[in-house]
């Protein structure tokens, strides 16, 4: 299994954290799967320690799921490419709440072959050697 950077830079502080991920290789039936990939977004947000909003998910005529867990600490997402076994998904939180354990919630229940995870801070309000 591939992983892709988990670590921040040391010294940076930022209003939120946001993974961008890319899964490879997931069960076709889990992808077409509407209902349960819901309660694997909603289960992520809470094992993130986010306050779950508001919940829409959507599953197309044909195939795939596209879906949305606004959190109060921003939100998680996933569109679902079944005939590719292929998922790309967003988690973007701030505050306290860690995208790292949603992220790797996810990789335990959807067990992908292969994924590409960066992560991107959000709203960068110092860096070490940079003046306050």
């Amino acid at each position: 299994m591939e992983r892709g950077w988990e670590g921040a830079e040391v010294g940076v502080k930022s209003l939120g954290k946001h993974l961008i991920v890319e899964f490879f290789g997931v069960d076709s039936k889990i992808l077409d799967d509407k209902e349960l990939l819901e309660k694997l977004f909603v289960e992520a947000a809470r094992r993130a320690g986010s306050t779950v909003c508001g919940v829409f998910f959507h599953r197309f005529k044909r195939q795939g799921v596209a879906g949305v867990v606004v959190v109060s600490e921003s939100h998680l997402s996933i569109h679902t490419w079944p005939e590719y076994g292929y998922a790309a998904m967003d988690i973007f939180v701030c505050g306290a709440a860690d995208p790292w354990a949603a992220f790797h919630y996810c990789v335990d229940v959807l067990k992908p072959k292969m994924y590409n995870v960066v992560e991107v801070r959000r709203g960068i309000l110092h860096h070490e050697g940079q003046p306050d």
